[in-house]
């Protein structure tokens, strides 16, 4: 799951409730009062930043509850609800709490703001009383979690200690890690569009515990479950190629203990990327990106024409039908696998964020982690030719040297387009046809085009030589 993050730096009015939401925490001003405002940068965690920027400020322990829309008249300015987890610290630290018994429009500098904070009361009243949906959203959710982390890790001995952090909040999405005398806990919770990741986190830490983090307790009416912190850190840069090593090894190593569960993991909730099942979506696919390429105002990238994608369809459906006839079996993938979703250490990998699980050709997973690697170690072929080979051979116990490297050759190719037809966006014309969804779908098709022309020019190559 990705926190909601914003790309330009934004301010945001934070509609700050203490405790239980009796009351509101102000700034006074003049005699009159205003609302505490944080500035959002570039490329931040919205819940993370907010809550630490309250406590630096005001020295709040606070959690995030949900943003407040606004209206279309008035775009620029952000609200977020957010209630006090402290009982007494206000006054001292320049805040005042205004009981809602007195609360007046005519108390605050800017009216909009006492209308913001009474939508927000009622939205909170609304989520308290089941009429809105989301367990995150109403007050007094992070005192009930709390309570409930406490009981969970109690019969491991653990205590919390009260040191926190929310990476993530919305009324149905929840990400807080908790801190206790022991490893740590984090808690996780999902909502639409991503409520098949609860199943499938239990499932794989059911039949695959050694590859995912421990999940000691889950509550089926948050759809979220609390898992020990895995021991380790995120492949980098600075990682040597031991630890990549140990991740390609590991990744294939979880993807053979699966082969044998890949209907139940179906089932689950993974997504579909079969190659029979690519292969049907190839003609409704490539006809949605033909009619996205005619929506395109600039001319640079160009377009591909009709006649380019009827082309790369044609060669697509071929190239599956080739990989097809392979022996390699389908297997447990992940269509977002990058380090962030990785967890090494030296003699453990654990594999995080599950939301884009899929069941498919192994390869273009392993494929995923490779694009990544060379965003990191620009340059490092020496490197990238051990992955390979370590995660290769870990697949000769069932198909040969010669077609696992066919499978590896095309694997670039055919990544892609499991990538982007196995989400349900493209599928749906409004959502395909907004800018962003847009120029991505073109991106990566114009990307599918590039891996083609490569994949026949290293062919040509190959033919040549042996002719020669």
């Amino acid at each position: 799951m990705h926190a909601p993050q914003q790309s330009e730096t934004s301010l945001r009015r934070v509609i700050l409730f203490a405790p239980q939401g009796e009351e509101l925490l102000v700034l006074p001003e003049h005699g009159r009062f205003r609302l505490p405002v944080v500035s959002i940068p570039p490329h931040q965690r919205i819940a993370e930043h907010l809550t630490a920027s309250v406590y630096r400020d005001w020295s709040q322990h606070a959690v995030s509850l949900f943003g407040l829309e606004t209206s279309s008249t008035d775009s620029e300015t952000h609200y977020e609800v957010m209630e006090s987890i402290d009982a007494h610290r206000s006054d001292a630290t320049g805040l005042r709490r205004v009981s809602f018994s007195s609360f007046r429009e005519s108390q605050f500098e800017q009216s909009a703001d006492a209308m913001a904070v009474a939508r927000a009361m009622a939205k909170c009243k609304e989520y308290a009383a089941g009429s809105k949906q989301g367990p995150f959203g109403r007050l007094g959710w992070f005192a009930e979690l709390t309570e409930w982390v406490r009981d969970q890790i109690c019969s491991a001995g653990f205590v919390l200690n009260g040191r926190f952090r929310q990476i993530n909040a919305s009324p149905t999405f929840s990400l807080v890690r908790f801190e206790t005398n022991g490893p740590a806990v984090w808690f996780k919770a999902v909502g639409e569009p991503n409520l098949r990741e609860y199943p499938i986190t239990l499932a794989l830490a059911e039949y695959f515990p050694a590859f995912v983090p421990r999940v000691i307790a889950m509550r089926d009416d948050w759809n979220g479950w609390l898992a020990i912190e895995a021991e380790g850190a995120h492949p980098t840069e600075s990682s040597d190629i031991g630890t990549w090593m140990r991740v390609a090894t590991t990744l294939a190593e979880l993807q053979i203990a699966s082969v044998g569960r890949t209907l139940h993991l179906l089932e689950t909730g993974c997504r579909d990327a079969r190659l029979c099942t690519l292969s049907g979506l190839i003609e409704p696919f490539f006809e949605a990106m033909a009619e996205l390429m005619e929506r395109q105002t600039k001319e640079s990238p160009p377009p591909l024409s009709r006649n380019q994608l009827f082309d790369l369809e044609s060669q697509l459906q071929d190239t599956l039908a080739e990989v097809a006839i392979s022996e390699i079996p389908n297997a447990i993938g992940h269509l977002d696998f990058n380090p962030g979703n990785i967890v090494v250490n030296h003699d453990r990998c654990v594999f995080l964020d599950w939301a884009e699980a899929c069941v498919g050709h192994p390869f273009f997973t392993f494929q995923y982690l490779l694009e990544h690697f060379r965003r990191i170690r620009q340059e490092d072929h020496s490197w990238e030719q051990l992955m390979v080979s370590t995660y290769a051979n870990s697949w000769q116990s069932f198909v040969s040297p010669r077609e696992i490297s066919k499978a590896l050759g095309v694997s670039p190719l055919l990544a892609v387009f499991a990538y982007a037809a196995c989400r349900d966006t493209w599928r749906d014309p409004m959502r395909r046809n907004r800018p962003d969804a847009a120029r991505h779908f073109r991106s990566l098709t114009r990307r599918m085009k590039r891996e083609l022309d490569l994949l026949v020019a290293n062919e040509t190559q190959g033919s040549a030589a042996c002719l020669s």
